[in-house]
């Protein structure tokens, strides 16, 4: 895969348009309803939505589509966003945003980076953040068992990596926290709630698929 690379508060970022082209895995799709139970579960139509790294841009074009009021801001161009912008700087007070989207985009950003873009959300009045992170673990077994009447069952045994292998990747979750020497970590859910708790969020875990866990957050 080609990566871009550029420079956002000292740190080289890096990141890639190759693979919206491509017909994506199935549970990606699986992720993609996440996303949107998550907006339509917990905003509404008159609020101001905000996604930040548009990705494909299937999610923002599917609630767009369905009236739901959101613009999007990345940091690549060829992806064609609202806001060709990063998160750190951007003014979401400036366009009013009530709520942000944020789906596997945070590791992508050093922590400390990420420190700064949370503590600006919450001055601008974001109310409520939606958020998704890869947890740091190799899957070695999964099953899933359909039962007549009853949801499906899935069972999944994963073990922790213990590194950051992902190149576009800064942070991961992990059970225990942990800085590696190149600036990379690994961040327990503690350690998150507490961030976020500092900036006057609650943090709250919604649900863990495959490897991604989804959060909410909100104003206190």
């Amino acid at each position: 895969m080609k990566y871009n690379e550029e420079v956002i508060d000292g740190y080289e970022v890096c990141y890639s348009s190759d693979w919206i082209f491509n017909l994506e895995k199935k549970i990606h799709f699986e992720w993609y309803y996440h996303q949107a139970n998550l907006v339509y579960g917990n905003c509404t139509r008159d609020q101001n939505i905000l996604e930040i790294g548009i990705g494909t841009g299937l999610l923002s074009d599917l609630l767009k589509k369905r009236g739901w009021n959101i613009l999007t801001i990345d940091i690549d161009k060829e992806k064609k966003p609202d806001f060709c912008a990063n998160a750190l700087d951007f003014n979401y007070e400036k366009h009013s945003i009530d709520v942000v989207l944020a789906f596997e985009i945070f590791e992508h950003i050093p922590f400390t980076t990420f420190q700064k873009v949370l503590k600006k959300l919450s001055a601008h009045g974001v109310k409520k953040v939606f958020f998704s992170l890869p947890y740091n673990e190799k899957k070695l077994f999964e099953l899933s068992i359909k039962i007549p009447r009853i949801n499906r069952l899935n069972f999944q045994i994963s073990i922790p990596v213990g590194k950051i292998n992902t190149r576009a990747h800064f942070w991961e979750l992990a059970k225990k926290s942990k800085l590696f020497e190149d600036s990379k970590r690994l961040v327990d859910y503690k350690a998150l709630e507490k961030e976020f708790f500092a900036n006057g969020y609650i943090l709250k875990k919604t649900d863990k698929v495959d490897y991604i866990q989804y959060f909410s957050a909100s104003i206190a």
